[in-house]
């Protein structure tokens, strides 16, 4: 042991072999305590990296959402014109009652978008952000999930739009349901679609529906309020999607299997 051997140089005075026993145990605490250092440091890098390959990984979902959205929501908004080009001009779409109850009733949809950033806040709740060195890539990463054109979209949706209440109040259960059933399609659990279906009612019944939906006078003001929110909406979720891939581009993927 080196401290007894410290303690018997000591004891015969050993000036010299006492001095170099002293520098080897400093160095050796010293290397230790660098050794300890630099594990230290090569698992905070590590971290930092699983975290940002995770939310790597985070992103791409995020894409794929927003694909949905924009192809979903470009539909609502095309029946949503085309409804109100018959509340304006009376102009059926297809020159038939039906397709324009249906786009009354499609322009009523929501499929609401929420950024996937769970690991983004794992790392604000645990502190752990500074684990990312480059002050300019944490900054990025700020402003997708903090202040991002997402969180702009989600202020204009978070509510559900008065005209949803007003067209499905004023249609009947018997046309809801059909359309539930035939002209709306949810798939992979989150995923929906919306589709042409067969009219489920004559024209006659198709054009008194008309005719309520257009006795209400708050309805064409709702669907114009309620259509421009979504056009604004699409046009931000569409930045946040550049956003996010340019972000993706900054960040390492996650190899593993």
């Amino acid at each position: 042991m080196r401290l007894t051997r410290i303690t018997e140089r000591l004891a015969r005075l050993d000036g010299t072999a006492l001095a170099v026993e002293l520098v080897i145990v400093i160095l050796g605490v010293f290397i230790g305590l660098q050794v300890d250092n630099w594990n230290d440091a090569r698992r905070e890098a590590q971290r930092g990296d699983d975290y940002l390959q995770r939310i790597h990984g985070d992103l791409a979902v995020d894409v794929k959402e927003m694909d949905d959205r924009l192809v979903f929501w470009g539909a609502v908004v095309a029946y949503g014109h085309a409804a109100i080009r018959h509340a304006e001009t009376g102009e059926n779409v297809r020159g038939a009652a039906w397709p324009t109850v249906l786009a009354f009733f499609q322009a009523s949809q929501l499929y609401p978008y929420i950024p996937r950033d769970t690991t983004y806040q794992e790392m604000r709740n645990a502190g752990d952000l500074g684990l990312i060195r480059d002050a300019a890539l944490r900054t990025a990463l700020a402003n997708y999930y903090v202040n991002g054109l997402s969180v702009q979209a989600g202020y204009l949706l978070r509510l559900e739009p008065e005209y949803r209440r007003i067209v499905r109040g004023l249609t009947p259960q018997a046309v809801s349901t059909h359309v539930w059933a035939h002209c709306h399609e949810s798939f992979e659990q989150t995923r929906q679609r919306l589709i042409e279906c067969d009219a489920p009612i004559g024209e006659d019944a198709a054009k008194a529906i008309l005719e309520a939906y257009r006795a209400e006078p708050r309805l064409l003001a709702e669907l114009r309020f309620w259509i421009t929110n979504l056009e604004v909406s699409r046009t931000l979720i569409a930045g946040n999607r550049e956003a996010a891939l340019a972000l993706a581009s900054r960040l390492p993927a996650d190899t593993r299997e």
